[in-house]
């Protein structure tokens, strides 16, 4: 069983597994990554149900006939988001041979179409890979980069000329830096299997944000650490960067006085595996007492290339997100910061709380 459980949880198309009642049996996490949530529950498939009502018609015709139906292309609603998805709804049979539930699959169409469009428009620029346009990006910029390197070295006493090289080598480091993440984003990640101590981890990202083990005057962090927590699986690398990543934003949004906190914790929510066991997270949450992101530019926050700092790429926290997902757990944000008086966090205070769950080691392979 523990290889169907890997099997589904590995798919990148959105396993759902429903009982007749409509409650959520087994969900995969490209599931929870398509439906923008941490957690699908009953309220969730309610929610997405009364959005796609085409969904709601195709699970109870399922469950009436025993049937296999389709589309093979729709609209999936999801919130303020809608995704074009190929949809299929397959009984769920019991041991009588009787439809005990559904299976969803849904399998997102946005890459395909926008392949698609490419062909049909002729545009050869949209059909290079990424490793591709990389390459063709980083040719010329390092042609440009030695240039206004040696044009530096021809008028060292020239400050005009020095400050027009330094612009033109921040534009290119600039550049070279955006092409890097994207490959990071698009392209395939091997991500290291060892287990990772997520507090080791949460010091190594501070120890590089510069505030730890001393933070700087003005700064306060808290760590509010849960010193029982087990180690998850994962790649101490990548989770570092991404930490690291979301307490430079906290840092940033505090400026130069404010508080971080730092919170860790089991989540007391379980997820069930495909061979029905209960899967454990941990949290992690990083708070900060920011002024904090306008509502109406929270649901954008992890859509690549937008940005709310003047000098961002907008490719950071879809980083971030995505080696989360790969770990098999969830990245969010809400509006809530720390409450500089109480150390607390609070829905009625400015600021930001980013929410990471990562799964736990299994009992079973936990060091004695």
């Amino acid at each position: 069983m523990n290889l169907w459980h890997d099997i589904i949880d590995s798919l990148t198309d959105a396993i759902i597994v429903l009982s007749p009642a409509m409650e959520p049996q087994v969900v995969n996490p490209a599931a929870e990554t398509m439906l923008g949530v941490s957690q699908v529950s009953a309220a969730t498939m309610a929610d997405l149900v009364r959005q796609n009502d085409w969904l709601g018609r195709m699970v109870g015709a399922c469950l009436e006939s025993g049937q296999d139906l389709g589309d093979t292309e729709t609209v999936l609603a999801t919130g303020p988001r809608e995704l074009a998805v190929r949809v299929e709804v397959s009984p769920l049979l019991n041991a009588e041979g009787r439809p005990g539930g559904v299976i969803i699959l849904l399998h997102d169409l946005s890459h395909e179409k926008g392949a698609a469009e490419a062909a049909v428009t002729g545009d050869l620029s949209l059909r290079l890979s990424p490793a591709g346009l990389a390459h063709e990006v980083k040719n010329p910029l390092t042609g440009i980069k030695g240039a206004a390197e040696l044009m530096a070295g021809m008028f060292p006493d020239d400050g005009r000329a020095q400050q027009y090289c330094s612009v033109i080598l921040d534009g290119v480091n600039r550049i070279a830096a955006l092409v890097e993440q994207v490959l990071m984003v698009s392209g395939p990640q091997r991500l290291v299997q060892e287990p990772v101590n997520i507090h080791m981890v949460l010091h190594q990202a501070m120890r590089m944000a510069g505030l730890f083990p001393q933070p700087p005057e003005g700064v306060v962090v808290l760590q509010d650490f849960d010193p029982s927590l087990p180690d998850v699986v994962g790649d101490a690398g990548a989770l570092e960067r991404t930490f690291l990543n979301l307490i430079k934003n906290a840092a940033e949004a505090i400026g130069e006085s404010g508080t971080i906190r730092l919170h860790t914790r089991i989540e007391r929510e379980f997820r069930m595996t495909a061979e029905g066991r209960r899967r454990q997270f941990l949290r992690v949450e990083i708070s900060d007492s920011g002024v904090g992101i306008p509502e109406d530019q929270l649901t954008q926050l992890f859509t690549p290339f937008f940005t709310t700092k003047p000098a961002g790429t907008g490719l950071g926290l879809v980083l971030c997100q995505r080696i989360i997902a790969l770990h098999g757990g969830r990245l969010w944000a809400q509006r809530s910061g720390v409450d500089r008086a109480k150390g607390t966090v609070s829905a009625a205070s400015n600021g930001m709380t980013f929410k990471v769950t990562l799964p736990m080691m299994p009992p079973a392979k936990r060091p004695q």
